[in-house]
């Protein structure tokens, strides 16, 4: 009951001191989680309990600095600016080996790889225009990371999906990876042409060959060490994924940065970075926060059962169901419903439809969506950490990147209908 308190206190305080756009977005969340909890037959005691919902992601966030901060006293950002960097400072090379980058990092880091390419690349293209620094940053990290984490067996969604759907992990996992390595290729194809015949005013750094194959040694082993100790906690604790990334983030930094003897660095500029990353969260809180409200409120109206007559009028044809599954989940996310949020709701309508033919078939696009969606949607935690980051409208993220989201939910509805035949 505390904690439900405390929740209100920080999204009023937040409140004062948030954006006019976020205020807006808050305000609007509210009034219609209000109107859902209240109309559905519940109070006002649910109310602020549903604020306390994203409490978890917003713990994360408030602690995500510490592991950019070993990652940067450990030097190992400037490995990562090696990898990235083109001799020539072509953009259109360098987007290459961005996408790649974020892709290998985001694998075993999760949504923590997109903080950190984002302040490389920052720093890469401080003297570029600001338009083609946030195009580039925009597009090469959110679709990297949808791409990364689709087959990843600590994303959330695909946790999510292989329990309502039956469907083995490993069954799934040759389809996600396919879908994955398909889009990725379209993408970089076409994006690149973009950005061709484009260059930078960027230093190189000469390549250290030896040097550099230290630093993604030391990467690799701090990427599985990560990877090990979030699997070993989530398989053996009752907490969600995203908790118990945000209560390992802090314990392991620490026992990195001791262990490359960088721990005294590490605290001073931890805590600076810490502290400044915090003093800015107003927005983050003021949009959670009232998400909760929103998200508690449409779960108990009379909206997933509408849901579940409109999926039984087309229960005989997969290609709508797996169109259906798509507009759901994309079109929720556009107005603030996260596509955890969605899949589980989703994972109590499909049960009449849901068949051991289909399931398969279902399960992939379930998570191509669930991911694909996550580059483009304005209040998803990707795109808001980077609109936050950049100072700019969320909206401006989704004009840039919907797009590839169709294209990458409309790729995995292909291979989805493919897995069906085979």
């Amino acid at each position: 009951m505390l904690v439900n308190y405390m929740a209100i206190g920080v999204l009023i305080i937040s409140w004062v001191y948030s954006s006019r756009l976020f205020k807006m977005i808050g305000g609007l969340f509210i009034t219609v989680g209000v109107i859902f909890t209240l109309t559905s037959g519940e109070g006002f005691g649910a109310i602020i309990s549903n604020s306390t919902s994203n409490l978890p992601l917003l713990m994360f966030f408030s602690l995500l600095p510490w592991i950019g901060t070993v990652v940067k006293v450990g030097g190992l950002d400037e490995s990562i600016t090696d990898m990235i960097q083109d001799r020539a400072n072509r953009v259109d090379k360098i987007y290459g080996s961005s996408v790649f980058t974020t892709y290998f990092l985001g694998i075993f880091l999760n949504i923590s790889a997109i903080y950190i390419i984002q302040r490389v690349l920052n720093d890469l293209f401080k003297k570029a225009e600001v338009s083609l620094r946030n195009e580039f940053i925009i597009k090469s990290t959110l679709r990297a990371f949808a791409l990364a984490v689709i087959w990843s067996p600590l994303e959330v969604i695909v946790g999510l999906t292989v329990d309502s759907t039956g469907v083995s992990y490993f069954t799934l996992l040759p389809w996600l990876l396919l879908t994955s390595v398909l889009v990725g290729l379209i993408e970089v194809f076409l994006t690149r042409r973009e950005f061709n015949g484009i260059t930078i005013n960027a230093e190189f750094d000469e390549i250290n060959s030896s040097a550099l194959k230290k630093s993604i040694i030391k990467m690799i082993i701090l990427l599985i060490s990560f990877l090990s100790v979030v699997m070993f906690f989530n398989m053996n604790s009752d907490l969600d994924f995203v908790l118990t990334v945000a209560l390992i983030i802090v314990p392991f930094s620490f026992a990195a940065a001791f262990v490359m003897k960088r721990l005294p660095v590490f605290l001073k500029t931890g805590w600076k970075t810490w502290q400044n990353h915090n003093n800015h969260m107003q927005n983050f809180s003021v949009l959670f926060l009232s998400l909760g409200i929103f998200s508690g409120g449409f779960n108990s109206s009379f909206a997933p059962g509408l849901m579940q007559e409109v999926f039984g009028y087309v229960d005989s044809f997969l290609i709508l169901i797996l169109l259906l599954i798509m507009g759901l989940i994309y079109g929720l996310a556009m107005v603030g419903i996260h596509p955890v949020a969605t899949l589980a709701i989703l994972s109590e309508v499909l049960v009449p439809v849901l068949t051991a033919e289909n399931a398969l078939s279902i399960g992939i696009v379930m998570v191509v969506c669930g991911m694909g969606i996550s580059a483009a949607a304005p209040y998803g935690v990707n795109a808001t950490m980077t609109a936050q980051s950049m100072q700019i409208n969320p909206y401006k993220i989704t004009r840039m990147n919907i797009g590839f989201s169709l294209r990458m939910g409309l790729t995995g509805i292909l291979i989805a209908i493919i897995a069906l035949f085979i």
